[in-house]
């Protein structure tokens, strides 16, 4: 039975003010005096409900405009992070990216926000199977819906001066058709799709400090500028981030210090997004990696130790500067088959958190060692972009392993492990009895709940987890948790 998977909240938005001025590390004209708001929007996902069973590698669309419309005047168009913003909403379900910083907007009454979009697709597979690990033969594939705009209604009153955030969410089940666990239809124009939240939260739902909007964790890319204590990253699909450290900073690198940020070198980085609109660096680690071509992707097949092959389906990706195999052929949701081609030993990009040893992945050059939904990242050795309906292609030598994103429905909730139901998990995973999740004190961050226990039993959490997988126990290192 067809069915359309909804849930939807409409939320309310406070203040914005002024003109001119917009992007992460960008220098304002025009405002300073009064009139004027500083405002910074970021993306969040509300992800389908986990009895919806779906098996979801990727949801994208490329955002291409916001704006706001006055109760009298002119729109202002909100110029954001990037001219060609893809968003990938599974990310977003347990982190936030960054649409705009640090924008200076009219003060006026508004009543509309509108968000344009084109693109829309949504990657997936089935697996009826309960416990059987990886895609159904044959169903991994991909819908497309239209481009579109929709209007948010609100009420928006703004004062001069005023510094704020603004949560642009997505509900992703609301914009699904599905027919069992096969995806039918994405419709990011229906109704209650997006609504507007303010930031910061209250500080029941946060476990941010007074002063800061939101966790932006986990953007990687490539050092476009370094001089100690600011960086900057270039991602591949949504823009920059430039951050500032301070004394709590954590860096994952032999000097533990600002010294390992090098100009022109691949990294990662969690940082914190400030009221004022700027960004204090959190953690910096560097990418283990040579090449500047890198993929990034969910696995969604087991793979063949015979001929060394697996499929991914891609979720980020580094380019490279110059003479990039990546750059205008990899499209975030695109199907991959990796080739590792004497693989070097297999490492864990762990970011501080504690990862418990003997996991059959570290340290390994077997693929057999690699499973379905883990996230993986590796330099690209050759490419071939996906056709139609036929998958890219890919030779790899040096594998990491990533963050997965997962939604699940929370079993006990205790620290430093709490635990997710086994039935809420996406089924090609193939989880057959509840998880544990490890956390690290100190590289947590928490959205939706101030503390993690307060998460009650049964409701719906998202988690950025390393999927270290057996023999091990727990077999999830989680780095940040959102509950819904």
């Amino acid at each position: 039975m067809t069915r359309q998977i909804s849930a939807a909240a409409v939320l309310i938005f406070t203040s914005l003010v002024l003109a001119s001025c917009s992007g992460v590390g960008s220098v304002c004209t025009n405002c300073g005096g009064g009139g004027n708001a500083t405002v910074s929007f970021v993306l969040t996902a509300t992800p389908p409900q986990p009895s919806s069973e779906l098996s979801i590698q990727a949801f994208t669309a490329t955002v291409t405009g916001i704006k706001l419309t006055p109760s009298t005047g002119s729109d202002f168009s909100v110029p954001l992070n990037s001219t060609t913003y893809i968003a990938e909403f599974n990310r977003v379900t347990s982190d936030s990216t960054v649409l705009a910083a640090h924008v200076s907007v009219p003060a006026a009454t508004y009543t509309q926000l509108t968000v344009t979009f084109s693109a829309p697709r949504v990657t997936f597979c089935t697996q009826p199977n309960p416990g059987v690990p990886g895609c159904a033969s044959g169903t991994l594939g991909s819908v497309s819906g239209a481009a579109g705009s929709v209007i948010v209604s609100t009420n928006l009153s703004l004062a001069a001066n005023q510094q704020l955030g603004i949560a642009l969410n997505a509900n992703l089940g609301t914009s699904l058709t599905a027919s069992g666990q096969t995806i039918t239809a994405v419709n990011l124009n229906a109704a209650n799709t997006f609504t507007l939240n303010t930031l910061p939260p209250s500080s029941t739902q946060t476990d941010l400090a007074s002063g800061q909007l939101s966790h932006v964790d986990d953007v990687m890319g490539m050092v476009t500028a370094a001089s100690s204590p600011t960086v900057t990253i270039q991602t591949s699909s949504r823009g920059s981030i430039t951050a500032t450290a301070n004394s709590s900073t954590q860096y994952n690198c032999t000097s533990q210090n600002f010294s390992c940020v090098q100009l022109n070198t691949l990294a990662i980085m969690d940082a914190i997004l400030n009221a004022d609109g700027t960004f204090t660096l959190a953690f910096y680690e560097p990418l283990p990696f040579s090449s500047n071509d890198v993929i990034e992707g969910v696995v969604t097949s087991v793979p063949n130790s015979v001929t060394n092959q697996f499929t991914i389906v891609a979720t980020d990706s580094v380019f490279a500067g110059s003479g990039s195999l990546l750059n205008g052929q990899l499209k975030l949701g695109d199907q991959i088959v990796v080739t590792a081609t004497a693989p070097n030993p297999f490492q864990i990009i762990s970011k501080g958190l504690l990862i418990p040893t003997g996991s059959a992945f570290e340290n390994s050059n077997s693929v057999a060692s690699i499973l379905p939904g883990q996230t993986i990242a590796f330099p690209a050795l050759s490419f071939v972009a996906q056709s139609g309906t036929t998958p890219g292609t890919t030779t790899a030598k040096d594998i990491a392993l990533r963050f997965t994103r997962i939604t699940t429905s929370l079993a006990t909730a205790s620290l430093p492990d709490f635990s997710g139901n086994a039935t809420g998990f996406p089924p090609f995973f193939g989880i057959a009895i509840n998880q544990q999740f490890r956390t690290t004190s100190g590289r947590l961050s928490l959205d939706g709940v101030s503390i993690l226990t307060s998460i009650s039993a049964g409701s719906t959490f998202s988690t950025s987890a390393l999927y270290v997988g057996p023999p091990v126990a727990p077999q999830f290192a989680a780095q940040t948790v959102r509950a819904h």
